[in-house]
């Protein structure tokens, strides 16, 4: 799902991160929705993934499995980093390596929990190999963690690569001309772009970081910014109509959640699910979010559910517990008297100066107040918020997040290796159930999609139960562009491809 299609090139292209400024070009620290954008246009992936959120190849233009526990990749001929230097196998395997290296400390990290080995074992050719088979590793090959940089320049710039001036070097569509901090990024085009499908339209780029959905509101409609992936909802009504531009509604990987960090309050079975109980989802998908949303109760948005096994997810998903239209205040009252915090304030972290997030949380504030249930609101500068996801010290004094989140990859297994087991990177409460684990770890290396559903409804049965995290919303991809400008996917690949390279001239 796609804009029309570019006519032609561009001299400039004004572009908005309404996240804000991404906290690393680096891939292995690329976590949130604005680094992961940025190394997409600078840097090539693997597999290379298409709008409509299928598989092509990228930098590796075949693979194959010699047996259950090995994947070949034949990398790209031809292929250059912006330096001129060729891509080789070597700057491969060392570019998926790092995020196995603790001491990079990689946020794919998860991705390749199952790899015993990563070697170039020829010209261009990479073999990676697992302890046990892995369904979903190829597909994340497509995300960031199937991104690719020159491994000389990489060890060159050790801790600093990928931060500020000191900059990447890939093989993607645009090169890093610039990084004012708090400011802005300026991409230029690489004329020897291997891709023809994704030569960039635009002679440049200025990317900026307007978090404010006022300011950021302004700039579009004034024709400043040429558009924004992830506009706020609070931000539609003044852009629907406008001379200037449109907006555009896609399908989309994403969700809201209410995220529990490890302080006793979010530890709390009990708070959790009062949350989850009261909350009125209808109200916050019409009057919060103008339709660019549903209601969501677990976990996993339906738009992650394998195609496949559709109908498996169906059936779990209609079992679960709905509050429906409203809430269910009594029942959310019930739960919180059985909790030994019910009286303690419960504060919620925002990112400041985004009103969708500030407007929502105050929703679900005066939502708590009728079951005694007190909330604080604390707004957060938009790096701080994003840093909150990776560094606990980030999240002091937080109950919960009000998160933005998405799937990189159309597999429930993407999020789950993340959340409810022991080791998963927001699983922020500590909570440890074995038999979760057990069908987690099962279901991932199962093949067939229908039984691998089968292992996942029943954890997801489990978590639910406690409200492991407090689904909200599942959330459409809205785009803003002006009408000089067209080429823009409207799906969640617009995060992992270099999606601001196919953005052209509209005339």
């Amino acid at each position: 799902m796609t804009t029309a299609a570019a006519k032609g090139d561009i001299g400039t292209l004004h572009w908005d991160l309404p996240t804000g400024e991404p906290a690393s070009l680096d891939y292995a620290h690329a976590g949130d929705y604005s680094s992961n954008l940025m190394v997409a246009n600078l840097c090539d992936t693997l597999v290379r993934m298409k709008a409509d959120l299928s598989y092509a190849p990228g930098l590796a233009t075949s693979w194959s499995n010699p047996n259950p526990t090995t994947l070949v990749y034949t990398i790209r001929k031809g292929v250059k980093f912006w330096d001129g230097s060729p891509l080789t196998a070597t700057d491969v395997a060392y570019s998926l390596n790092r995020n196995l290296d603790q001491k990079v400390a990689s946020n794919n990290f998860p991705n390749f929990v199952n790899v015993t080995s990563i070697k170039a074992t020829g010209p261009l050719e990479v073999t990676v190999r697992f302890k046990q088979p892995d369904e979903l590793f190829n597909k994340e090959m497509a995300a960031t963690s199937g991104v690719i940089a020159k491994a000389d320049f990489i060890k060159e710039k050790g801790a600093s690569y990928g931060k500020g001036a000191n900059g990447v070097m890939c093989t993607g569509p645009f090169k890093l001309a610039d990084w004012k901090a708090n400011t802005s990024i300026r991409l230029v085009r690489n004329d020897a772009y291997w891709d023809k499908a994704f030569r960039a339209r635009a002679a440049t780029v200025t990317v900026s970081f307007v978090a404010d959905t006022t300011n950021l509101t302004l700039g579009l409609k004034s024709g400043q910014l040429d558009g924004a992936f992830g506009v706020p909802a609070a931000a539609i009504p003044a852009l629907t109509n406008t001379p200037t531009g449109a907006i555009h509604r896609g399908s989309g990987l994403g969700s809201y959640q209410l995220a529990p960090n490890g302080t006793p309050a979010g530890k709390d079975e009990h708070i959790r699910l009062a949350l989850l109980k009261v909350i009125d989802r209808e109200a916050l998908a019409t009057a919060v979010f103008h339709n660019s949303a549903t209601p969501l109760y677990t976990f996993i948005p339906p738009s992650g559910w394998d195609a496949k096994a559709r109908q498996t997810f169906r059936s779990a998903y209609d079992e679960l517990a709905k509050p429906g239209p409203g809430g269910d205040p009594d029942a959310a009252r019930k739960e919180l008297a059985k909790s030994p915090l019910k009286n303690s304030t419960v504060t919620i972290g925002v990112q400041a100066g985004d009103a969708t997030e500030v407007t929502t949380v105050t929703l679900i504030q005066e939502q708590a107040r009728k079951i005694g249930l007190k909330v604080q609101i604390k707004q957060m500068q938009p790096l701080q918020f994003s840093t909150a996801f990776y560094d606990p010290k980030a999240r002091a004094g937080i109950d919960f997040l009000l998160t933005k989140g998405f799937l990189s990859v159309a597999d429930p297994l993407d999020y789950l290796a993340l959340g409810p087991v022991p080791d998963g990177q927001f699983n922020w409460i500590g909570w440890n159930d074995a038999r979760t684990a057990d069908l987690i770890g099962t279901a991932r290396k199962t093949t067939d999609a229908t039984e691998r559903a089968e292992y996942i409804v029943q954890a997801q049965a489990r978590y639910e139960a406690v409200a492991w995290s407090v689904p909200l919303l599942s959330i459409n991809e809205v785009t803003y562009l002006n009408k000089r400008v067209t080429g823009a996917p409207l799906t969640t690949a617009e995060i992992f491809q270099p999606s601001l390279a196919v953005i052209g001239s509209a005339n």
